[in-house]
């Protein structure tokens, strides 16, 4: 009887033992840390609304996910070379350049689609062109890598058969000092994103060109890793596609919760109720297919910001995305 009993308890433990392995993914589906880094505004909404959620803590409870905010998409692909960011997301400039360079790069998956607006001070009236900008104007932008300068090339190209024109006015500057920089008469224009273009323009500033006349409706920021750590912890990659639908889901069709968790997120400074005008705003929309990545591309080689360029969409995605996007 004794010896039944103990066996009938080993195999309950064993059966426990089992289950549990089951239910909590094992020590090498994740990494003990796993840094990720975004950048400043609602073109990270989606990656905001699965920390505030908690949903990659609870999927991986025995790794700490580290959710940093980096000043641009230079700072972020620094950081993944030097190892230190396991996950960034930005803007396709920086992205496709740190793919050229060999940094290994692949898109886990766009987040978003969006118009960026260059907005001049209400005290600049004859600024309403470009052909208007004077040759000594500060125009503030994250990095002159950025999607921004990118899309301004573009456009200069188009109008004045010069894609470096403004390059010279360029100031890299972070969105939200911009803002304040812009306020204190420290810049004639930024070019930034939602939600600081629209709030340059409540201040009283007009638009002056935008991102989608340079390469029609393009993504914005997307969420991507290394070839190598998608390889190494696949089931890390394929957790945050999956929570990045679900977060696109909400952002698409129940704004009111996500701007709740955006609110949170800021420790309630901002209302929600601002947060649900911002991303429900008629130049945003939430998308997790890639748009105008191989234009981009192109045009970045042209001018010498790229040696190569992509031969296919799916060069530069994870399988996840099965080849969908242009």
């Amino acid at each position: 009887m004794l010896f039944h009993r103990v066996f009938v308890s080993l195999a309950a433990a064993a059966l426990l033992a089992v289950t549990v392995c089951a239910a909590a993914p094992a020590a090498s589906d994740a990494p003990p840390t796993v840094l990720i880094a975004y950048q400043p505004g609602i073109g990270y909404a989606t990656l905001i609304v699965m920390k505030q959620q908690g949903v990659l803590e609870k999927r991986f409870p025995g790794t700490k996910f580290d959710w940093r905010v980096l000043t641009n998409g230079d700072a972020i692909r620094d950081g993944i070379i030097a190892g230190q960011i396991q996950i960034g997301a930005g803007g396709n400039g920086p992205f496709l350049i740190g793919w050229d360079r060999g940094v290994g790069y692949k898109l886990i998956a766009p987040m978003n689609v969006m118009n960026l607006w260059m907005v001049a001070r209400a005290d600049e009236p004859n600024i309403k062109t470009l052909k208007d900008i004077p040759p000594g104007a500060k125009i503030g932008m994250p990095s002159p890598d950025s999607v921004q300068a990118v899309a301004l090339r573009k456009a200069a190209q188009e109008m004045f058969g010069d894609a470096h024109k403004f390059d010279t006015n360029i100031l890299p500057i972070q969105h939200p000092l911009g803002v304040q920089a812009m306020a204190a008469k420290q810049l004639e224009l930024h070019m930034s994103a939602p939600p600081f273009q629209e709030q340059e323009v409540a201040a009283g500033g007009h638009v002056v060109f935008r991102s989608f006349l340079a390469f029609g409706r393009s993504t914005f920021n997307s969420v991507y890793t290394t070839e190598s750590f998608a390889k190494e912890y696949p089931k890390v990659v394929s957790a945050i596609f999956t929570e990045m639908r679900a977060a696109t889901d909400m952002l698409k069709n129940r704004p009111d919760q996500a701007a709740e968790l955006l609110s949170k997120d800021t420790d309630g400074k901002t209302p929600a109720s601002k947060f649900k005008g911002w991303i429900t705003e008629r130049d945003v929309s939430y998308d997790m297919t890639p748009h105008a990545f191989l234009r981009t591309a192109a045009f970045m080689k042209e001018i010498g910001m790229l040696k190569k360029v992509p031969a296919t969409i799916r060069e530069i995605e994870l399988p996840m995305l099965k080849g969908a996007g242009d």
